[in-house]
């Protein structure tokens, strides 16, 4: 009895061992095994994390089974970035069932590893009730994104307008308090007017781009079109629409402000208006709102069937299939959430993911709002490498020193800037009231020792006695010139500025402001914007422009193909589509070598175009 036994050991622990090996060959799979409230819609993904053999990728390694649905025929491709299986099942799954995914033996890598097969499962979430989406609608109709009642009032505090501009081409909407021109950064601004207090008097809503002047380049009035409207990092325009009739997606402008199509999130997810980034390789990503019913939060003093907001993030590659997700409740709990997100209601919004920014090694580093957090997450695979600020951060964790509200809270915008440093927007949220102050902020990000040490911030002077504060939305960007660009989002007091840009010394050189006060713009960007060149002139063909060594130091070489002898412009640009490098040459017709000396440039990513009369060219540029 005892050999049996112990032979009964060995053979599991055989298995046991079979399982991890098949599952180490993998780093990546979604929905990952055991994971909940799946969409109906959700598509699969597998990856190895080598380039695969294309050949090998086919339908007939992939079983797919439902509890309620049966066997799941699926189209199974390999992403453009060759290394990821994306498996898009042909019917929905059922409500409430469990799926069963068996991957057989065979997937081949290029170098000719066979991987081994593996199986999981996951579940696909039960509908909302009828009661649930009747409580979703009435708070999304009557609150704002940050969670605020929209017939809240704000006490108006109106900034005399002494100064502001009044031409005939002028926006007849925006007041100009501050207007330096010797000091301010070359650039065109770029708004989304939107309206969002109480009372609501706006009347004219829209998007567009104007000059510090406030003179129009730009202007499509809207009433769902607009929020987060830019130049992506790609050279498309972009835009938030947000239609309640139709699918939420992302709209792309050309160059003469023609639409040029709509991208949409998959997998039943729509697109928030946080963050969407679109790069020069066809890959895009999205911060993403899921409401889901049936959370049961009596454990933390709420509704046994609150609908809470999960946060989640999705990647496409450049044929629109889905590569990578990542979702907040897999990480962390509810409870997580800072002490002014009531987890007692029916509706509790406790992670809400603002910004993302994809970062100089590939990380992303996320910002939650409503955990006054920001992670670092690893796209191979999901995981959190690093964990800064909020309440109950347990593992590396990084602490912040010298700043003067002791950190941030209900941050916005947190991006890595050319210098290497961190910068964000700090609403201030938990600063003692009414004492609150909205202010950016650059820290010295130290990632092996886990310290993040602030070295520049902002405090706007009062105006007419009260304190710049914003509870919700904000953005701030450091322009080339070194000048930076504040957007205050709504400000808890009407009347005070929308948008400020101030010089290295912390002087303001341009203002301005809604005449209406109740108008805000999400985020505000300055980027110099030529309409004559758009992502649909360029040719990135490979065999036109090549760039030695990439990655390299910043000394490269560039062999350029050009049919007709032109005076061109070669410009480097950082991932916020500012120009940080430019010089012009002569070119003659046919292929021409260029050395490139960028060392002052920090390390990161940058986009190197060249622009010759009808001829544009660009390629990613690592500098390391």
């Amino acid at each position: 009895m005892k050999k049996i036994t112990s032979v009964l050991l060995a053979l599991i622990a055989l298995l046991a061992f079979s399982a991890s090996t098949a599952w180490a060959q993998f780093e990546y799979i979604w929905p990952g095994n055991g994971s909940l409230n799946n969409f109906r819609q959700a598509n699969l993904i597998v990856r190895n994390g080598a380039l695969m053999d294309e050949t090998s990728v086919t339908a007939d390694k992939i079983i797919i089974s439902g509890s309620q649905s049966g066997i799941v025929p699926a189209i199974v491709v390999l992403s453009t970035d060759g290394k990821t299986v994306c498996i898009s099942p042909a019917t929905k799954f059922a409500y409430g069932e469990t799926v069963n995914v068996t991957v057989k033996d065979g997937l081949k890598t290029l170098t000719g590893q066979v991987l081994t097969g593996t199986s999981y499962s996951f579940g696909i979430r039960n509908e909302m009730t009828p009661e649930a989406k009747q409580q979703l609608e009435e708070y999304l109709a009557t609150h704002d994104d940050g969670g605020y009642p929209l017939n809240e009032p704000r006490e108006s505090v109106y900034v005399p307008y002494d100064n502001s501009t009044n031409r005939d081409n002028t926006f007849k909407f925006i007041n100009i308090y501050t207007n330096n021109t010797a000091s301010i950064a070359p650039g065109e601004l770029f708004f989304h007017r939107n309206s969002g207090a109480s009372p609501t008097t706006s009347s004219g809503i829209g998007y567009g781009i104007m000059t510090h002047d406030a003179d129009s380049i730009f202007y499509r009035p809207s009433v769902y079109d607009g929020s987060n409207f830019q130049v992506n990092l790609n050279g498309d325009l972009t835009a938030l629409r947000l239609n309640p009739n139709v699918d939420t997606g992302v709209i792309v402008l050309d160059s003469a402000y023609n639409e040029t199509g709509e991208i949409y999130c998959k997998n039943g997810l729509a697109p928030s208006q946080h963050e969407h980034l679109f790069f020069p390789d066809g890959t895009k990503w999205f911060s993403i709102y899921d409401w889901q019913g049936g959370w049961n939060l009596e454990p933390f003093g709420g509704s046994p069937s609150a609908t809470v907001n999960v946060s989640w993030i999705q990647e496409l590659d450049a044929n629109n299939n889905v590569i990578f997700e990542w979702r907040t409740d897999d990480h962390f709990e509810v409870n997580e959430a800072t002490p002014d997100i009531s987890l007692g209601t029916n509706t509790v919004d406790p992670w809400h993911i603002n910004s993302i920014f994809k970062d100089t090694d590939g990380k992303l580093i996320v910002s939650l709002r409503n955990m006054d957090r920001i992670v670092k997450v690893n796209p191979s695979n999901g995981s959190i490498v690093w964990q800064w600020g909020g309440l109950k951060s347990t593992y590396n964790e990084i602490t912040t020193t010298n700043d003067p509200n002791g950190g941030f809270s209900h941050q916005h915008n947190v991006h890595r800037i050319d210098n290497g440093h961190i910068l964000m927007f700090d609403n201030g949220n938990s600063q003692p009231s009414p004492n609150q102050r909205s202010q950016p902020k650059e820290y010295i990000l130290d990632e092996t020792n886990l310290t993040a040490s602030c070295t520049w911030f902002y405090t706007h002077p009062q105006v007419n006695g009260f304190n710049m504060y914003t509870r919700n939305q904000g953005s701030v960007h450091r322009l080339p010139n070194g000048n930076t660009i504040i957007g205050y989002g709504l400000p808890d007091k009407q009347g005070l500025p929308n948008g400020t840009e101030i010089d290295a010394n912390k002087n303001i050189v341009w203002e301005f402001r809604f005449k209406d006060s109740t108008e805000f713009t999400y985020r505000l960007y300055k980027t110099e914007w030529d309409p004559n060149v758009g992502i649909g002139d360029i040719d990135a063909s490979d065999n036109k422009m090549q760039v030695f060594p990439n990655p390299g130091n910043g000394m490269i070489t560039v062999t350029a193909d050009i049919p007709v002898a032109e005076k061109a412009t070669i410009s480097v640009l950082n991932l916020l589509g500012q120009k940080v490098f430019t010089k012009t040459e002569k070119l003659h017709a046919g292929i021409n070598t260029l050395s490139l000396d960028l060392t002052a440039l920090h390390k990161g990513i940058y986009i190197l175009d060249i622009a010759a009369g009808k001829t544009k060219m660009e390629k990613r540029l690592i500098i390391q």
